[in-house]
């Protein structure tokens, strides 16, 4: 006779063991799916032949293969504990993503079946950073450290490369814009692939290490590491990045200075440092000021190849459209011939204005949306200095193709802010991660 007390099913340590080692392995594809997108650049796949921004190819060759390991990851957490329990949860604490998640995905079938344009590019451009943030909530400490010590070398590897590039003239992976190669522009692209891409994920973290969410870098490394992301910038070409961190720069350094002055503690270390660094600083900034790797930076102040008069000609391809257009989505077609004859066919250099002009005003307005209850999210779990690197992203991204187009930058920030916050002794995150192991 069996007892009505015996247990039913997997003894409650074997399902305890089953649940850890699915949970193992979630952190492990997290892991390698921040890997996969800081070291595999829209470049180097093409280069190799896998045709992500390229006719031809099998349907799985559109998404980044980060995106496809994210999925793989976030289905494990959606039922690692049961889906009806996993959903519950992340609904609850995590409603903005949701929110996200399905103006985001009400978008993609409105632009699909009314506009009729491809929207593979929202899962690699918004689904996978949301799933990012969702994973990294649930990533333990540990893992989150590893995670940070994993950018904080691809990083320094990425400046190196880039600086290199530059001023040696050379490409570790060839520029391709579309199908073809690129040879007239002198911008690096090191690891993480376009220029101005490389550029906004430079300055944000930099201006993350300078504002104090360094993710665990010891403290003696933070000038340094700074300085070295700093001295790449010209190398990418960004010009609203560069100028972006050097206003916020200065800032720091001028509330560090008011809060030195009315009392706050002033580490020895730090001040032996700044002595030492600084006469380096000026004598390098003099060293380089002629050479060709600053002065080619500088030109595109004066020439920018008419990157500033096409973001006023995005502006007037609105007249070309009826108040219906505008409001359900103008003719595909029609818009690409007329942005083509405009010199825009390499894309609208605003994701707003893209947006707008490429789904609709009521389709536009699902992402804004969603967007907005996404940053929400963000913003509760992110320290400060994170908070402003969000800023700071979005503006950037405001002047560029940026999120209206597949892409991963938006992957890259959330790795980045994320995993440099929670690995940051002192913050909420890192608080949230060591007494629960969620966020």
């Amino acid at each position: 006779m069996i007892s009505q007390d015996a247990p039913i099913g997997l003894p409650k340590p074997a399902a305890a063991r089953r649940r850890l080692g699915w949970v193992a392995l979630r952190e492990q594809l997290t892991t390698l799916a921040v890997l996969c997108v800081f070291g595999c650049s829209a470049m180097l796949l093409t280069h190799i032949g896998y045709r992500y921004g390229s006719t031809g190819g099998s349907p799985l060759e559109k998404f980044h293969p980060s995106s496809l390991i994210l999925t793989a990851a976030f289905g494990i957490l959606l039922f690692e504990r049961g889906f009806s329990r996993g959903a519950a949860e992340l609904l609850t604490r995590h409603a903005p993503t949701a929110i996200f998640f399905a103006c985001i995905l009400y978008h993609a079938l409105y632009v699909a079946l009314i506009v009729g344009r491809p929207v593979t590019m929202v899962v690699d451009t918004f689904l996978a950073p949301g799933m990012l943030f969702l994973l990294l909530c649930r990533t333990s400490l540990a893992g989150t450290v590893r995670i940070a010590g994993i950018i904080h070398g691809i990083m320094a590897l990425n400046a190196l490369i880039g600086f290199s590039e530059s001023a040696f003239k050379w490409r570790l992976i060839p520029y391709y814009l579309n199908e073809g190669a690129v040879t007239y522009d002198w911008r690096s692209t090191a690891l993480l692939g376009h220029p101005l891409q490389n550029a906004a994920i430079t300055a944000i973290y930099a201006f993350l290490l300078l504002a104090g969410s360094r993710g665990g870098l010891p403290r003696n490394l933070v000038l340094p590491a700074f300085a070295l992301q700093f001295a790449a910038l010209p190398a990418f070409g960004g010009r609203t990045a560069t100028v972006l961190l050097l206003v916020l720069g200065l800032l720091w350094l001028l509330k560090e200075g008011v809060l030195i002055v009315l009392g706050k503690r002033f580490p020895l270390a730090r001040l032996l440092w700044l002595c030492l660094g600084l006469p380096v600083l000026a004598l390098a900034l003099w060293s380089l000021s002629d050479s060709a790797y600053v002065t080619a930076f500088l030109d595109r102040f004066v020439e920018d190849e008419g990157s500033a008069e096409t973001r006023v000609m995005m502006l007037g391809l609105f007249s070309h459209f009826s108040w219906s257009d505008l409001f359900f989505g103008p003719d595909a077609a029609r818009l690409d011939t007329i942005a083509a004859s405009a010199g825009l066919e390499y894309g609208i250099e605003s994701f707003i204005i893209a947006f707008l002009l490429q789904t609709g005003i009521f389709a536009a307005s699902l992402i804004f949306i969603g967007l907005a209850a996404f940053s929400l999210d963000l913003v509760r779990i992110l320290s400060r200095p994170g908070i402003l690197a969000l800023v700071v992203f979005l503006a950037l991204n405001a002047s560029t193709t940026g999120l209206s187009s597949k892409g991963t930058t938006f992957t890259l920030f959330v790795a980045l802010a994320m995993a440099l916050d929670g690995a940051q002794p002192g913050t909420w995150l890192n608080r949230r991660l060591a007494e629960t192991g969620s966020a």
